[in-house]
């Protein structure tokens, strides 16, 4: 054999294993192309899956968040009309005629045990409060009071002017009826 021969036959060797090579690599490509694709595909729907599950908790959410601002307005509104009526109560308390308003400052007079000392009245009504608060006290005007009296007795002070009595003492049990007259609740 001729060194020609030779390498006719190594190189003829040589080009088959290449072949061999090649159809290998050709095989090993289409099974790394066929498993990207899965790849590709399971993270499509893993990504899919995501996104429906974060869309359907941003609507969870957002409905959520709506009840709760919807049930703080109906409260705030509420609360805006219990206010109302309490001013309307205190307006009408404030706007009593004499004798209603000098029968609603005897029961007033009534609790308190003190023997002297001063009440302080609305100016607009120092004459009926003079004429019902027990002997010994002296009536005095005060402009910050618009109904009612605060009286003070040594070192003791009762306040029993209607804005505390509406918004303070009673608020609990006004807001309460106020409510349920209103339907509120």
């Amino acid at each position: 054999m001729a060194l020609q021969d030779i390498l006719k036959k190594i190189i003829d060797e040589a080009g088959v294993e290449i072949k061999k090579i090649e159809a290998d690599l050709e095989e090993k490509k289409a099974k790394l192309v066929a498993n990207s694709a899965n790849i590709e595909k399971a993270e499509l729907e893993s990504l899919d899956t995501k996104t429906k599950n974060a869309l359907e908790s941003v609507e969870t959410k957002t409905r959520s968040m709506a009840r709760q601002e919807n049930s703080k307005e109906l409260l705030r509104t509420k609360q805006v009309l219990i206010n109302d009526a309490l001013d309307s109560f205190l307006v009408m308390l404030e706007g009593l005629d004499d004798k209603m308003y000098g029968q609603l400052l005897e029961k007033l007079f009534e609790s308190s045990r003190a023997t002297s000392g001063k009440v302080f009245a609305p100016p607009k009504r120092l004459e009926i409060t003079s004429r019902i608060a027990p002997p010994g006290f002296d009536v005095v005007a005060k402009n910050d009071i618009t109904g009612g009296f605060v009286l003070v007795t040594g070192a003791s002070e009762i306040d029993n002017s209607f804005r505390n009595l509406v918004f303070s003492e009673f608020r609990e049990a006004l807001t309460s009826y106020f409510a349920e007259q209103l339907k509120l609740v």
